[in-house]
């Protein structure tokens, strides 16, 4: 991972991202705009930096040009009077630049379109034309971003639509043929893209430090690929795009955000919207408490904030757009000093099933932006306030007591040596359906484990924890009847000396034309003689054979959470670090300044809900989450358990000090009041 220069500015806290795609029909471009308003506006929504469009996907540009095109109804510079109206009162001005979206360029030179295997149109999004990273067109971006800097007081480039796209087109066929490649081999094809990509990283990389080594860039590709250090090290900092309402959902952000913590060094900035739905939404306003929400969890999971926005053609920025980001930012504001240098504390590593090699298919390049037992176990850990980090291959993996493998994780011969040595030095696994698993068979890569036998087609089955296990649940959540699992398991013989936790019982028969009962499934019948979950006679190796993580996502029942929570303290040996009154809905990041000599732990409430039918399919959502009503929770109690001695408990930033009890490594602490997010700093 790059680290970050002693010559570049910090990230500002509360950005803009000021989307501006111009048709070329669009009359009186930027004649409305007005300096005095647009600083009025800005300061209004205490903004301190705002990303401005030097050229779009239109393949327009902002500004007098000598190497691309200017807007045809632009008739002044309006990128450089943004600058100037911006810089005067103390805001920065990154500036964006398209890459593989770019309208006019498609049009002059066709021949540089990419055309997948299925040569697909999605006409809701009206085609944008892909463009690849051919080495002419890398000329003319580099060229357009020299004159950009060297004209303009600019602290960043932010390029976008950088992602990895099959590419078929007969131009990318001969190329691929004069390298000796085969371009009806998708690994061929996926090598030839991404070593184009590789020369597109460094030829704009170098370009920039040639001309400004004070220049940040950025390269978005609408999701930052765990365990992809290709395009890790070429960014300066990491801006995680993540709309909750445009198609990424709630999830999506903290599985990201926990994982970018983890490389350190590297400053982060959340990506969220102030649109009901997503980019391109010119009249879209989402409730003012979503905002605050997603500005608070960028707070909490450790990076600065960015607002997207999308200026009007006539150059007129929005007063209602920026009193709802200014009633966010302000919050923000009064709460950066808890957030700046901070470190995550954590108990248990996710291993991102992304990040494994050979997982995510040649092709598949954003791994359906995160994996699905990935999604799961991230919600279980989150609901449950259980202190987590997302890890690639590269991680420390010492640094955490558990390591999640989650459904997917099937192991190459580094990793698995990598698993071995973690456990011999005390570390413990939890793995679930195929993790840990050999490639192409059904064998355990660790030895203790047991032997896995063939399991009978069934589409569902039950599970039943045993009583010892519901001894541990001092909730009482977990019932003793059988509970339905959907999608079949593994039938696992474990090792002499495993604890079995929970049983797997089988139905009468699987539901068929011929053979079914009742109108959904058919009910248990007996016991299989295999678990659902066990530990290893060692005591350091935590099953589950089916995929419960994606089970979870899928069905979200509790019961599959609450026996996942068991076993995971089963095999901690001990309660987790962090408990509160909170619901599932609560959320939980504990933080440390090691520099104010405090940690920082903020609580998150919030309730998204479904609404709006069909309204989003062409983003891959049927439905879109809004957040509008957050109840303000009283007298909130919480128990830490952490390293240092904690000598005093304050409410942040009010300062109010709390009275807290200590026993041992524990402080415990009611809170009074949480209104959506509350910090609270424990000094040491």
């Amino acid at each position: 991972m790059a680290k970050k220069s002693p010559s570049l500015e910090p990230l500002r806290f509360r950005q803009i991202h000021l989307d501006f795609h111009t048709h070329g029909s669009i009359p009186g471009i930027g004649s409305k705009f007005d300096a005095k308003h647009w600083q009025k506006t800005l300061q209004l929504g205490h903004v301190d930096s705002v990303t401005l469009f030097g050229r779009c996907h239109h393949g327009w540009c902002y500004y007098p040009t000598k190497i691309g095109d200017v807007h045809p109804n632009l008739d002044f510079d309006l990128l450089g009077a943004q600058i100037e109206a911006s810089k005067a009162i103390g805001v920065n001005t990154p500036v964006y630049i398209t890459v593989g979206w770019d309208e006019l360029y498609a049009y002059a030179h066709p021949e540089h379109l990419i055309s997948n295997p299925e040569d697909r149109m999605d006409p809701d999004r009206v085609a944008w034309k892909r463009i690849g990273f051919w080495p002419e067109y890398i000329d003319f971006v580099i060229a357009i971003t020299e004159e950009i800097i060297k004209n303009y007081d600019t602290e960043g480039i932010f390029y976008d639509i950088v992602g990895l796209y099959d590419d078929t087109s007969l131009f990318a066929q001969t190329a691929m043929r004069a390298a000796g490649m085969d371009p009806e081999n998708i690994v061929d094809r996926d090598a030839f893209c991404r070593a184009a990509r590789l020369e597109y990283f460094k030829r704009t990389g170098d370009a920039i430090k040639k001309i400004d080594p004070n220049v940040r860039v950025f390269h978005n590709a609408g999701h930052v690929p765990k365990g992809d250090r290709e395009f890790l090290n070429y960014a300066s900092h990491l801006e995680l795009e993540s709309l909750p309402t445009g198609g990424w959902g709630y999830d999506h952000f903290p599985l990201s955000a926990k994982y970018t913590a983890t490389q350190k060094g590297v400053e982060v900035m959340g990506m969220t919207g102030k649109f009901h739905t997503s980019w391109g939404e010119f009249g879209g306003f989402k409730h003012p408490n979503a905002l605050r929400y997603e500005c608070a969890a960028m707070l909490a999971y450790g990076t600065r904030c960015s607002v997207g926005d999308q200026l009007h053609p006539n150059g007129e920025i929005n007063t209602d757009t920026y009193k709802l980001i200014g009633a966010a930012y302000a919050e923000v504001e009064a709460k950066e000093a808890w957030c700046v240098d901070t470190e995550p504390v954590h108990e248990i590593g996710l291993l991102s099933c992304e990040s494994l090699p050979g997982l995510v298919e040649a092709g598949d390049h954003f791994g359906g932006r995160s994996q699905t037992g990935d999604v799961g176990a991230s919600r279980v850990l989150l609901e449950r306030q259980i202190p987590f980090d997302v890890l690639d291959t590269e991680a420390n993996f010492e640094d955490y007591k558990i390591i999640i493998l989650a459904d997917n994780a099937r192991l190459d011969a580094p990793l698995v040596k990598r698993l071995k040595a973690y456990l011999k030095n005390g570390g413990k696994l939890v793995l679930s359906g195929d993790s840990g698993m050999k490639k192409g068979c059904n064998e355990y890569v660790f030895d203790g484990i047991g032997t896995v036998h063939p399991a009978p087609d069934f589409d569902m089955e039950y599970f039943q924890a045993r009583p010892a296990l519901r001894k541990l649940d001092t909730e009482k959540r977990l019932v003793a009847s059988p509970f339905v699992v959907f999608g079949g398991s593994h039938r696992v013989k474990p090792a002499k000396g495993a604890t079995i936790l929970a049983d797997i019982v089988e139905p009468y028969f699987k539901r068929t034309l011929e053979h079914f009962c009742s109108h959904q499934h058919t009910p248990d019948a007996k016991k299989s003689g295999y678990p659902a979950a066990f530990i290893n006679a060692a005591g350091n190796i935590a099953v589950f054979p089916p995929h419960i993580f994606n089970q979870y996502r899928e069905r979200a029942s509790i019961q599959y959470r609450d026996l996942i929570v068991l076993v995971l303290e089963q095999l901690l040996g001990q309660p987790f670090s962090i408990r509160t009154s909170l619901g599932s809905s609560g959320r939980v990041s504990l933080m440390q300044q090691k520099r104010e000599r405090r940690y920082v732990l903020h609580l998150l409430y919030a309730t998204p809900v479904k609404r709006a039918d069909n309204i989003m399919p062409k983003w891959g959502k049927e439905y879109v989450e809004v957040i509008e009503d957050i109840p303000v929770l009283p007298n909130v109690d919480v128990s830490v358990t952490v390293e240092k001695k904690v000598k005093r408990v304050l409410l942040a930033p009010s300062g109010e000090e709390l009275p807290f009890t200590t026993e041992g490594d524990t402080v415990s602490f009611t809170v009074p009041e949480l209104d959506c997010h509350q910090m609270i700093e424990l000094k040491y």
